[in-house]
Parts: C-alpha cells; structure tokens; sequence
C-alpha cells in the first residue's frame, strides 16, 4: 500500500510539473486561444487547458499537505533539512539563471544587483513558487496542530468558506458590478484563501481522511463540478474581453485561478482513485517515481529550455512547423519534449555530489 500511495503522490507531481511548464508558454500554447476565432470549438478546446493549468501549482502545495502535515520533526530539522535546502535551492538557481543573462547579454555582472533581484523576486517570474513554499515550511509546526485537531466536518466548513471567497464571490462581484465596483475590501479572509494554507489543508484531507469516501460515481460527479467550474471560468473571461476588448496574456487572466480549488480535489482524488483500481507493470511503477523525483529539477530547468536556449528553442518551431502555428498538440508536445529533456538533465546532475540536493 506504501508504494501505491507513492505511486500515486510521483504521479500528482508529473501532471503539476508538466502544466507548469505549459503555463509558461505565453502564445504558443498557453494562451494560443487567443489567436483561435473567438466562440470557435478549437477556441474553447485551447482556452479549458489553459485554465486546467493551474492547477499546477496547488497541487505542489497539496502534495506537500499531504507528506508533511502528518508528521513530528524537531525545529532544527525544519530549518536545516528543509528551509535550508529551499534557500539554498532559490539562491544558486538563482544566481544560474543572472549568469545566464549575462551570457546573453542581457545586463552586465553585478554582484550587488543579483543580490537586489534576489530579495525583490521579480526578475526570474516562475520561481515565486520557491518564495512561497519557504513561508509554508516556516509554518509546518502550526498547520500540523491545526489539521490534526480539525474534524471531517471542520475541514468540510473551511473548505465551503474558501469556496465561497474563492470562487462565488470573484464571479459574484465581476457580474454585479465588472470592474467599476468591488465587494467592501475588509470581507475577506484572507489567512484562510492563502494559497500555502487551504491547499496543503485540501493536500492533507484528500490524502488521509477521505480514502474511503471515494468511488467511481462521487468521482464523476466531482469532475462534472470541475468541468462546470471550469467552463464558468472560460465564460466570465470571455465576458470580460468582450467588455474591455483585450484577450492577451497580461489582461485576461483574473479568472482562470477562480474555480482551481476543485480542479485541485479533482486531479488529486483521480491520481489516488486510479492508482487503486489500476495495475501497473513494475517498470511503468519505475518510470513514474524516476520522473516525480526529478520534478523540482525540471521545474528549475525548464525556462532555460523554453525561453534562452536555441536547440531547444528551436524544436518548438519544428513542432510549430509540422503540425500548424496555432496546433494545441504541437504546443503539448514541445513540453512533453521539454519535461523529457529537464529530466535526462536532472537524473546527471543528481550524480554530482554538490548538485544532487540542489534538483
């Protein structure tokens, strides 16, 4: 059962890298339904993946919910074995990733502004997750006390309140009012809709309270809510442009996170669901734990794939080239190719000693 449960948790973290990675493919796949006829059915089609994306990084948090909420570790393990390894992590991929501009030439070698960019946390977008799970380890030891002391029924009620906050109250508030008014600022929770909180709390309760609630009729049911909350959240962007006239990467995102909480529930519990049902060969088994081991370092890895080196670079326009500029299947390829690449990377440098805990 351990290493179904394994199993499991390797395959959560596959799906979240590789939609990590499709997430920061700006308009060759990401938001490659914006250059689709708006209301066409390659539109829709390209636009529901987009918003299943992001589900990517609350699953990380979930995951982390569900291995570390119920376990007892000193203070000084936390820090040194944990919180130190992420600093150290953020620091030198860091400082490869300002090299790297260097190299191309894109700022000249500063010691003193690679240390300011490091504390600002806005010139390398995609590691803001490393930010914020340092703060969600510093806070293991209360969120330990907290899970543990909560009932099924609790658990239920703070999920309904970050559903509410979340989800019914952003739609509510856009469809009263669009963009000219808002709900009074101070009706918020925020503690509880923090994105280091709820989803290792939903991570925890998925993971070792709901085991034998699941089957195949609640699990259906669970994706049909998905898929509803998925496509509210394609009408109300498609709204939006339509009030304001932009559809591109930087306006036309306020929607896409709204429904992810069951997005979240929905991919967890299916990973958990299927693993039980399904039989797997012992070198599939192999495969997907190799793969979910190397998560962290194809994370690290993979905007230098995507965005500053050439091979690779160019591969996305074969891909571009052979099946259409504006071919979701292409786009999924290019990061199926990607995720292959930061995992053949990562299995090398995890036979350096000095590199090993750094992937």
């Amino acid at each position: 059962m351990e290493n179904r449960r394994n199993l499991d948790i390797e395959l959560i973290r596959i799906i979240a890298c590789f939609f990590v990675i499709f997430n920061h493919t700006g308009e060759n796949g990401f938001f490659l339904f914006s250059l689709q006829n708006r209301g066409s059915v390659p539109f829709w089609m390209d636009l529901m993946i987009s918003i299943f994306c992001k589900c990517s990084v609350p699953l990380f948090f979930a995951i982390t919910g569900a291995l570390l909420l119920d376990r007892e570790e000193s203070a000084g393990r936390l820090w040194r074995h944990r919180i130190g390894r992420i600093g150290a992590v953020l620091l030198f991929w860091s400082f490869v990733y300002y090299l790297d501009e260097v190299r191309l030439r894109w700022r000249s070698f500063q010691i003193g502004e690679f240390a300011a960019q490091l504390f600002y946390g806005d010139w390398n977008l995609s590691f803001w997750y490393l930010y914020a799970y340092i703060p969600l380890l510093m806070t293991l030891p209360l969120l330990r006390k907290f899970v543990k002391s909560l009932t099924d029924r609790e658990f239920c009620y703070l999920f309904f309140l970050a559903f509410v906050f979340l989800s019914l109250l952003p739609a509510l508030q856009y469809l009263l009012w669009q963009e000219s008014h808002g709900f009074n600022e101070n009706f918020r929770i925020d503690w509880l809709c923090s994105s280091i909180f709820v989803y290792p709390c939903l991570g925890y309760f998925l993971y070792h309270r709901t085991d034998a609630f699941w089957n195949g009729k609640r699990l259906a049911l669970l994706w049909l809510a998905n898929l509803a909350g998925m496509a509210a959240a394609g009408a109300l962007t498609c709204w939006q442009a339509s009030i304001t006239g932009q559809l591109d990467e930087n306006h036309s995102q306020t929607f896409f996170n709204t429904f992810v909480l069951i997005n979240c529930a929905a991919v967890f519990v299916t990973c958990r669901y299927g693993m039980r049902q399904i039989s797997l060969p012992e070198a599939a088994g192999r495969l997907i734990r190799s793969a979910g081991s190397c998560t962290l370092g194809i994370y690290l890895l993979h905007m230098l794939f995507l965005k500053r080196i050439g091979a690779t670079m160019a591969l996305g326009e074969v891909f571009r080239r052979l099946l259409g500029p504006d071919s979701m299947a292409g786009a999924l390829l290019y990061c199926a190719a990607v995720f292959l690449l930061g995992w053949a990377v990562t299995l090398v440098l995890k036979q350096i000693p000095l590199l090993r805990r750094l992937v």
